[in-house]
């Protein structure tokens, strides 16, 4: 046993010699003969754990990199008593972050006491932006849907370099198998619960699209149990938005996250909120400060953390204000002027239609069903989706929602407040007047007269949008830009300016991603930043 190890030593003398020069060989055996002299082991921070931040800290992780995670928000374990999240028609303050009332806009709003709950609404000058809060992110709110876009439609926004291609071959798929999306099974779907869903396809059929079938991150099997009575309903009535009871919605804290604190490397630290970023000064490298908060967002102490690698992805509002301060207060003056730019809605339109001819239920089984994408109307191509509603009575059984989704390049910026040390969102398109709101105007009009009024239905039930409802242009769950690829980030996700500093979230792509659900693309493309990273290093 003696001479082998004495081998395999000569065989390594031997391999660092011949395969090195000069002092650069000499360097190479120094190091692995004196004790005590190995450089320290690489180390990087998170901010947010959200969909671009779940990958990173998950792939930094099995990389052996010491990796902290900051999370603002609370972690939000499933509880056997089915009463984890609030629902949508008894919203209360675990549906709120930090606000004083609850419930979506014009349809159900009681007040509340803050709170550090799931969603935040932050309002801007012409905008309303939705984004998660807790360990998790967006993926504890969003409605599941995790589409693939089309090529066209992907091609048709991103820049050169994006390579729709390898993100197709690799990247998505990967997403998909981690968060285990599937589409709607047979059986649930011939359930009484999914008339809706059935009742869409009849739509579909009279207006005589081809509908594709999307998957959903969603463990139909729990789905099964809520139908049966053996877990609490959720997914089953459509009720997704401030997370499901029954623990159905494979949201980020069911996969990526628990897979990275894991490998032993990665620690999430909730109610940490940032607040500072710079340079650290001794060597390469960036401080990070944050306030530790309670349930009243009081600060309890200041942390200083700092780290090799910075990896943003607090979500496309808060991570391009974290780095629109550090610019503007010389934290980090070399950033690019392009942060803030580029600030978009993913072309969402959402609205309010009544069934009509279809009956769609009381109960609406979700999270919704087939996605039609039209490219024969002026102003380009463009999308709807059935997204299932549990609306309150008088609403429920005589409504229903949609996702259209059309293609603009009317964006916004993030901008720095002087007077007040904050930034401020800023969307000069208003609602009713915008190329947005007039193309999705369009196709619902067009929509309902294929599927309606050319079939003898009367004009009853066209669709009702409007900002005080939460519905149009005028507020959106999936806001993006503001550090944009081939603006101020690179194709590599390393945003310009500062070595070691990525961005891997919304605020990465151009304002939107392409006619579908941002979550899934920015799961893929996170995934082929942390691959570019690590490869290199």
């Amino acid at each position: 046993m003696t001479r082998a190890t004495s081998g395999r030593t000569d065989i390594t003398r031997r391999a660092l010699l011949q395969g090195a020069a000069g002092a650069g060989a000499l360097g190479a055996i120094a190091a692995v003969s004196a004790p005590g002299k190995a450089a320290p082991a690489p180390s990087a921070i998170v901010v947010g754990s959200g969909f671009g931040g779940a990958v990173a800290a998950l792939r930094l992780g099995q990389a052996g990199i010491r990796t902290t995670v900051f999370e603002r928000g609370r972690r939000w374990p499933i509880r056997p008593d089915g009463n984890t999240f609030a629902t949508f028609t008894s919203p209360d303050k675990r549906a709120a972050w930090f606000s004083r009332t609850a419930g979506i806009s014009g349809i159900v709003q009681v007040p509340v006491e803050p709170y550090p709950g799931v969603l935040e609404k932050v309002q801007g000058n012409g905008l309303e932006a939705v984004y998660g809060a807790g360990v998790g992110g967006g993926s504890l709110v969003f409605g599941a849907f995790s589409a693939q876009p089309d090529k066209a439609d992907f091609d048709m926004v991103f820049p050169g370099g994006t390579d729709y291609d390898e993100l197709a071959a690799t990247h998505y798929p990967r997403a998909r198998r981690m968060i285990r999306a599937a589409p709607l099974p047979p059986d649930i779907l011939a359930h009484p619960n999914y008339v809706g869903a059935r009742s869409w396809i009849t739509t579909v059929d009279r207006y005589g699209v081809e509908p594709t079938f999307i998957d959903y991150a969603v463990d139909w099997d729990i789905v099964r149990r809520e139908l049966a009575g053996a877990a609490p309903p959720g997914i089953s009535i459509g009720d997704l938005s401030y997370g499901v009871n029954s623990g159905a919605k494979t949201s980020l804290d069911h996969n990526y996250l628990p897979a990275a604190e894991a490998t032993g490397n990665v620690s999430i630290r909730p109610m940490h909120e940032v607040f500072e970023i710079r340079t650290r000064s001794r060597r390469p490298g960036f401080l990070v400060r944050a306030r530790v908060i309670d349930d009243q967002r009081r600060t309890l102490r200041i942390v200083t953390t700092e780290a090799d690698y910075l990896f943003m992805a607090a979500g496309s509002f808060h991570t391009t204000s974290l780095l629109v301060r550090a610019r503007a207060q010389g934290h980090l003056p070399r950033l690019s002027p392009r942060i803030g730019d580029g600030y978009g809605v993913n072309g969402d339109f959402v609205i309010l239609r009544t069934p009509l001819r279809d009956a769609y239920g009381p109960i609406q089984g979700g999270p919704g069903y087939g996605r039609i994408r039209e490219d024969r109307l002026p102003g380009g191509p463009a999308a709807i989706v059935y997204q299932a509603s549990p609306l309150p009575s008088p609403f429920g059984g005589t409504a229903t929602t949609h996702l259209i989704q059309v293609h603009t390049d009317e964006r916004g910026t993030i901008d720095y407040d002087h007077s007040t040390g904050g930034t401020r969102m800023t969307y000069p398109f208003p609602e009713g007047t915008s190329v947005l709101d007039r193309r999705a105007a369009a196709f619902a009009g067009h929509f309902h007269h294929m599927t309606e009024a050319r079939h003898g239905y009367p004009q009853f039930g066209v669709p009702i949008y409007g900002r005080a409802f939460g519905f149009g242009s005028g507020s959106t769950y999936h806001a993006l830009g503001g550090v944009v690829v081939g603006q101020a980030a690179t194709p590599d996700g390393a945003v310009r300016g500062y070595d070691n500093l990525y961005v891997v979230d919304g605020s990465f792509a151009p304002g939107a991603v392409g006619l579908v659900n941002p979550s899934l693309t920015i799961l893929a493309m996170a995934e082929r930043t942390m691959d570019r990273f690590l490869a290199t290093r």
